[in-house]
């Protein structure tokens, strides 16, 4: 019986571990790595920016603030994924080369 508490304790303290690596490192650093170089390469055309009415924070209006959230995000999901992928690949780039010369 302590065998299955410890075993699902054990998955559930590793997919804790695996979801905080990926937040903060691939949507975090890697898209913050990532988007000055994408900007740069597509002379600031890619990734777009989503405009909220600045509106809808003055008067309060949460509800609609969400939602335009949401459908910015979903909206702009493969922008973010591209930046992110860009990202990772300048990080894993100086990785190696710091690996190399040092």
């Amino acid at each position: 019986m302590e065998e299955v508490i410890v075993g699902e304790v054990a998955k559930g303290l590793f997919r804790a571990v695996g979801y905080l690596i990926i937040e903060l490192f691939f949507w975090t650093v890697c898209y913050w790595v990532g988007w000055p170089i994408c900007k740069a390469v597509t002379l600031g055309a890619y990734p777009k920016q989503v405009n909220l009415r600045h509106s809808d924070i003055e008067d309060g209006n949460f509800g609609a603030l969400n939602i335009a959230r949401i459908i910015a995000r979903n909206n702009n999901q493969h922008s973010g994924a591209w930046c992110a992928l860009v990202g990772l690949a300048v990080v894993i780039s100086a990785f190696f080369f710091v690996i190399t010369h040092f």
